[in-house]
C-alpha cells in the first residue's frame, strides 16, 4: 500500500454542473435525475459555489420559500473549498473536517475536472490507516429527504457507499 494517494486517483470526473442564474427548482430536478447530493455551480467555466441537499433544505424548503422562485446563487456556498489533481487523500480527509463539508471540486488551472467526496476518501483511507493520524469518517446522518433507493421520505437518511438511503434500505445493504 502506498503511503499518498492524489485525489485524481479517486474522484468523480463526470461532475453535474449548474448555473448561479438557476433556480433551486431545477438544482433539485437536476440533482434527482442524477442522483447526486450536491451540484457544482460555474461561471466562465469555473467553479463558483457548491449547492447541497441540505442547502436547499435548510435555505430554501425549511424556511418556506418557493424553490422555483429563489435562484441557485442566492443558496449556494461560495467560494468553494478546492483541491488539486494531486492533493492526498489523507489531506483532502483534513479539509473536509477542518471546514466539516463532505464535497471537495477537484480544480486544475481554474477549470473543475472532478469532485471528490467523504465516500470516495472512505474508500481508500481504512487502508491507509496505518500511515495517518486521520480518523475515518463514519456514516453520517441527515434529517427529512428521499432515500435515494427506495424513493421514500423519510426524517432520517444514513449515507451509505455514497447514497442516501433511508434505514430500512440502510439494513438491507449492510
Amino acid at each position: 500500500m502506498r503511503k499518498t494517494i492524489p485525489v485524481k486517483e479517486v474522484m468523480t470526473k463526470e461532475v453535474v454542473t449548474i448555473s448561479p442564474k438557476d433556480t433551486i427548482a431545477q438544482a433539485a430536478k437536476l440533482m434527482s435525475s442524477n442522483r447526486v447530493g450536491c451540484l457544482v455551480v460555474i461561471q466562465n467555466g469555473a467553479p463558483i459555489g457548491i449547492i447541497t441537499e441540505r442547502d436547499i433544505l435548510t435555505k430554501v424548503v425549511g424556511l418556506d420559500l418557493k424553490p422555483s422562485k429563489v435562484l441557485v446563487g442566492e443558496v449556494m456556498s461560495s467560494p468553494p473549498i478546492t483541491v488539486r489533481p494531486d492533493t492526498t487523500v489523507t489531506e483532502a480527509a483534513r479539509l473536509m473536517k477542518k471546514h466539516d463539508i463532505r464535497r471537495l471540486p477537484v480544480v486544475n488551472e481554474g477549470k473543475l475536472v472532478g469532485i471528490v467526496t467523504a465516500s470516495d476518501l472512505a474508500s481508500v483511507l481504512p487502508d491507509m490507516a496505518e500511515y495517518s493520524d486521520f480518523p475515518v469518517p463514519p456514516t453520517e446522518e441527515v434529517g427529512t429527504s428521499v432515500c435515494e433507493v427506495c424513493g421514500e421520505f423519510t426524517t432520517h437518511l444514513y449515507e451509505v457507499n455514497g447514497r442516501w438511503v433511508c434505514e430500512s434500505c440502510k439494513d438491507s445493504m449492510e
